[in-house]
């Protein structure tokens, strides 16, 4: 049977745990081992079930689907609990996370290009631009980890400037259109675009939390 533990406040041990069969069927929540409620099927789980804390707080769990597929979203008067996946804090890491990922990829491979002296890798542009790419991207990464906005969405552009202008250059050269690449660079853009709706929910003050349970 699938579990998930959650936190209620940072720093804390994880007190609330969800537990469900199969297709998210009779799922349970209970809080320090007891129950709070059951959610029978799939369907009152994508209309969303509230539960009421002892603190007058109020659990809401609702199942909803993305483009990165479906998720149990669970919030706490309204704000995702800390570090769940549709947390402001997980979202800006999961940001800062894919531009590392992107800094690494290139700064690797520009360094085995050099060191290989490929003409095949040169030919695709690996190299010292890849080098070059790479570090711009380790700095914005880092600046991204301090929230920065600025830094996030420079990210994002030239991210999407250097796919576009990647897909632009294989056909002007009478290739076709990588695809499944351009593919591939969408889905690493897609976190990335939504880590700038949680910089600001996070410059908010209601992102600052809500009392700790009783």
């Amino acid at each position: 049977m699938p579990k998930q533990s959650w936190l209620l406040e940072p720093g804390r041990p994880k007190r609330l745990e969800i537990q469900w069969k199969g297709q998210y069927k009779d799922t349970t929540i209970t809080l320090d081992g007891v129950l709070l409620g059951t959610v029978l099927n799939q369907q009152l789980l994508k209309a969303g079930q509230e539960f009421q804390l002892g603190d007058g707080s109020l659990l809401k769990l609702q199942l909803v689907s993305n483009l990165a597929g479906t998720i149990l979203r669970v919030t706490r008067n309204g704000i995702p609990l800390p570090w769940s996946a549709l947390n402001p804090e997980t979202k800006v890491n999961t940001a800062a996370g894919i531009i590392f990922f992107v800094a690494g990829l290139n700064l690797v491979l520009g360094v085995i290009g050099l060191l290989t002296q490929s003409e095949f890798l040169a030919t695709l542009g690996i190299g010292w631009y890849s080098i070059i790419f790479g570090a711009f991207f380790l700095v914005m990464g880092l600046l991204v980890k301090k929230r920065s906005m600025v830094a996030l969405i420079l990210s994002i552009v030239v991210f999407s400037l250097d796919a576009l202008l990647g897909v632009i250059g294989s056909v002007a050269m009478g290739g076709s259109a990588a695809v499944g690449g351009f593919v591939f660079r969408v889905f690493l853009i897609i976190p990335m675009v939504q880590g700038v709706g949680a910089i600001t929910a996070l410059k908010k003050p209601s992102a600052s939390g809500v009392p700790p349970v009783v």
